[in-house]
């Protein structure tokens, strides 16, 4: 059984990085003389090409100078392709690798502009000249294509109400397949699970291979049908830098694997972890309560024993609802941890008048108790409980007692499958 700490999140914005409560020891990074960090890390990349070790200045590189430095000498992108041996390839951003991930996809990321390093030779020189008045003609009329471009971004970014986008999760989606995109997990495409979906925490560029292995995350992954790379340039998401050393970007992948606050209450603490699907409980808040005894085994919640049941039930829902509640124990708690659930969630907040700390999950929290205590008889007076909670939380509102009443009843098919 695995057991987390989590800390209470700011979810506000993409900009607010909690994190979680965990140990986790901090790396050693390089101080000045003075005994404060040295920030200049920040603007500085480890590259490598070939057998030759250097590192890139991003000031230099984004005004296009030599900004690499190798033994003493200062590089060009081109240059140190020769450098490491790899002039073959004649493509510096495939062939200068930062921690093993080629430059290239550091620019898809868009972690790095594109810029462009010309080979300097006398014979280049002579061509600059020669075409001088085709280059000034060509560059213009990039310039009024890439306008026309932005003008119609522009047209279609004004049709999206930007406010969908204010709150701290984000839901998207690529093909058929689609997730909850939570703003204080995303880091980078690839080393931070931000994306749930019903069964896993994955990085965009694990959602993207799900329904599109060719596809890049930041245009085939859309929310609101707004492409991630879009929401990137507006500020919508914050991706962090590739040399990042915060305790969000060095937290190890097990870690990230299960949700940061209880299924249950929404809220977080010392989180039991599911080890089968991302959820996860407080100890308190777990139908039925774990065996204490279980620290360190393998455990799965209420939700995914159902999952392994045999649903090849013979009985009627007359016959269901007049049996013991000691015969159906286990579904009754299922059912209860789901509507435990809803009610922080949709079930009843979004009925008028409704008090989230008062009606659904107090009177529910009554249910609980009385189905542990071995109170209710039947199964039909364990129902007939929860339809009372529903009808107190929405008196004078028939439309909401209905809505919730047919979620009961869908809920009671699904869980007890009668015939």
């Amino acid at each position: 059984m695995k057991k987390q700490s989590f800390k209470k999140r700011q979810q506000t914005g993409s900009s607010s990085h909690s994190k979680k409560k965990k140990q986790v020891k901090k790396q050693n990074s390089p101080k000045s003389s003075s005994g404060q960090k040295n920030t200049q890390n920040k603007y500085q990349l480890p590259v490598t090409c070939g057998y030759k070790e250097g590192v890139l200045y991003l000031k230099k590189y984004y005004d296009k100078q030599k900004c690499i430095f190798s033994e003493e000498q200062w590089f060009k992108p081109t240059e140190f392709e020769r450098f490491g041996m790899k002039e073959k390839n004649k493509k510096w951003r495939t062939s200068i690798l930062c921690s093993g991930i080629p430059l290239q996809k550091l620019i898809e990321d868009g972690f790095l502009s594109a810029s462009t390093f010309k080979k300097s030779s006398v014979q280049d020189a002579k061509k600059r000249k020669s075409y001088e008045g085709l280059q000034k003609q060509e560059s213009h009329e990039k310039i009024e294509d890439n306008k026309d471009d932005d003008d119609e971004d522009e047209d279609e970014d004004d049709a999206i109400d930007m406010s969908v986008f204010e709150g701290p999760v984000l839901p998207v989606t690529c093909g058929s397949d689609s997730g909850i995109l939570h703003k204080y997990r995303f880091s980078t495409g690839r080393c931070r699970r931000c994306i749930r979906t019903e069964d896993f925490w994955l990085t965009p560029e694990d959602f993207i291979r799900l329904n599109k292995p060719d596809g890049t995350w930041k245009k085939d992954i859309v929310s609101h049908g707004m492409p991630l790379g879009k929401l990137i340039k507006k500020r919508v998401l914050e991706p962090h830098a590739v040399n990042c050393d915060c305790e969000i970007c060095q937290e190890p992948d097990q870690n990230q694997l299960n949700d940061d606050v209880c299924f249950v209450c929404n809220s977080d603490g010392e989180l039991l972890c599911c080890d089968e699907c991302p959820r996860a409980f407080h100890s308190r808040c777990h139908l039925p309560a774990p065996d204490g005894d279980s620290h360190g085994s393998q455990w799965s919640c209420t939700f995914c024993v159902m999952k392994k049941m045999d649903s090849s039930s013979q009985r009627t829902q007359e016959n269901v609802l007049s049996s013991p509640v000691s015969q159906y124990t286990l579904h009754c708690q299922y059912l209860l941890l789901h509507l435990l659930h809803e009610s922080k969630t949709d079930l009843c907040a979004n009925a008028p008048g409704y008090s989230e700390n008062i009606c659904g999950p107090m009177m529910l929290g009554r249910v609980r108790m009385n189905l542990e205590n071995n109170d209710y008889q039947t199964v039909q007076e364990f129902i007939t409980a929860i339809e009372y909670v529903f009808h107190h939380c929405t008196a004078n509102r028939d439309n909401d007692f209905s809505r919730m009443t047919f979620r009961l009843k869908e809920l009671f098919e699904t869980v007890f499958k009668p015939l």
